[in-house]
């Protein structure tokens, strides 16, 4: 009953009391018949004379021991039909995995599946949910027979994973409603660097954005992505490319911190930000406008903001999600323009380091040792977001050329 009363905390409020925002405002009918459905599941034993085990606590632990150890769904299937055979008759287990995800989307652990052009052009998604065909390339959203007749199966599709009500439910989830303050209430500032609140991005954060700042159930964000080979070697040309999100307000950092948003079944290239565009949509509205959320610890409404501090990738993710070319005499994201780069030994090699180091470090005097110059330059200059967003802005990016190493405006930059 505590899990259920922790995804619908204000399930017995029935009226609105205007003029008090921190009053829970009652459920919407869908959200009431999802709380039905799963409260007769709590309410339910599993067999007969079962006190101590509902459907739901069953249905709950399966499911966390099938994640925990990797069952595939065929063997979760297998063994769920097992256990019900093994039971009474008059059991209400599941019969098999689907009927058990079905369950569970009650509790928000469901996805929702957005149709793609075959073509990467574009999702069939928000203005373009009800169209057939791409508006760009003109291809079928949906795959045809061989008599040229059209399915309602989709050409290609993608997994989304709502974030809103998982940040919602890390505030209204008994074990995480305190922690959500931790990073402001409770964190000791000792000048190590034990936790990304003690870095000065943070720090500088708080300083540009004090409204956010001010409320520490506001979310602090990072993203991450990388491809890789579920398979292994059967399929070497496969590639997997989820999306992560990490909420950094907790004091520690576990596996099952970590949200995944987005999962593309293929390796996109540039047209990674198509595919992109519900996480970067939800994104933004939870930075503009925020998300009415029930705090469990302080029994109050308030509204939850999320803010995206930085982006955690290796260099090709980073080219891919940055727009910014690795590759050829430009490849380094730091220095730009100013970058220090030759042909050695049958590729581009990058030197320069040295204009990192102190002025009056001896190293910087030394030729021989180095490239054969002494270094009396200065670290490369940074660039503000405002002048970066400004070079993009006077880019036409319809049309490549060499001038400059952007490929495109990174996504997560609108």
């Amino acid at each position: 009953m505590d899990i259920l009363n922790d995804v619908f905390p204000f399930a017995s409020t029935n009226i609105n009391q205007e003029g008090e925002d921190d009053v829970p405002t009652p459920m919407d009918n869908v959200e009431f018949e999802q709380y039905e459905k799963l409260l007769k599941n709590v309410i339910q034993e599993l067999y007969s004379g079962c006190e101590s085990i509902s459907v739901l606590t069953a249905i709950v632990e399966l499911m966390h021991g099938k994640i925990k150890y990797r069952m595939s769904n065929q063997c979760f299937h297998y063994f769920l039909g097992v256990f019900k055979r093994m039971l009474p008759t008059d059991n209400f287990l599941p019969k098999d995995h689907r009927q058990a995800q079905k369950v569970l989307n009650g509790l928000g652990l469901g996805y929702e599946k957005i149709h793609a052009c075959k073509n990467n052009c574009m999702l069939f998604y928000k203005e373009y949910e009800t169209l057939d065909t791409c508006p760009i390339c003109n291809g079928s959203r949906f795959k045809m027979t061989y008599e040229n007749r059209m399915t309602k199966i989709p050409q290609k599709d993608m997994r989304y994973l709502p974030l809103k009500p998982r940040l919602q439910r890390l505030c209204m989830w008994t074990h995480t409603a305190t922690d959500m303050r931790w990073h402001k209430e409770k964190r000791v500032d000792d000048d190590v660097m034990c936790h990304p609140a003690d870095g000065e991005a943070w720090k500088e954060f708080d300083r540009t954005f004090p409204e956010f700042a001010a409320d520490p159930r506001n979310v602090r964000l990072g993203l991450a992505t990388n491809g890789f080979n579920p398979y292994g070697v059967l399929n070497q040309h496969h590639s997997t490319w989820p999306i992560f999100v990490f909420p950094y307000n907790l004091p520690r950092m576990k596996k099952e911190d970590m949200m995944m948003t987005v999962l593309i079944i293929e390796d996109l290239g540039r047209s990674i930000d198509v595919y992109l565009r519900p996480l970067v949509d939800e994104l933004k509205h939870l930075w503009t406008n925020g998300v009415r959320t029930y705090d469990k610890s302080t029994g109050k409404m308030f509204t939850l903001r999320a803010a995206v501090m930085w982006t955690v990738n290796d260099f090709p993710a980073y080219s891919m999600v940055s727009g910014w070319s690795i590759k050829g005499y430009m490849a380094c994201p730091v220095c730009k323009e100013d970058v220090t780069s030759g042909w050695h030994a049958g590729k581009v090699c990058y030197l320069g380091h040295r204009r990192w180091l102190p002025w009056d470090h001896e190293w910087r005097e030394k030729d021989k040792e180095f490239d054969g110059n002494t270094e009396r330059r200065l670290r490369p200059r940074e660039w503000s977001g405002d002048e970066i967003l400004e070079q993009l802005n006077r880019l036409d990016f319809a049309l490549f050329g060499k001038t400059v190493n952007w490929t495109r405006p990174s996504t997560y930059m609108n």
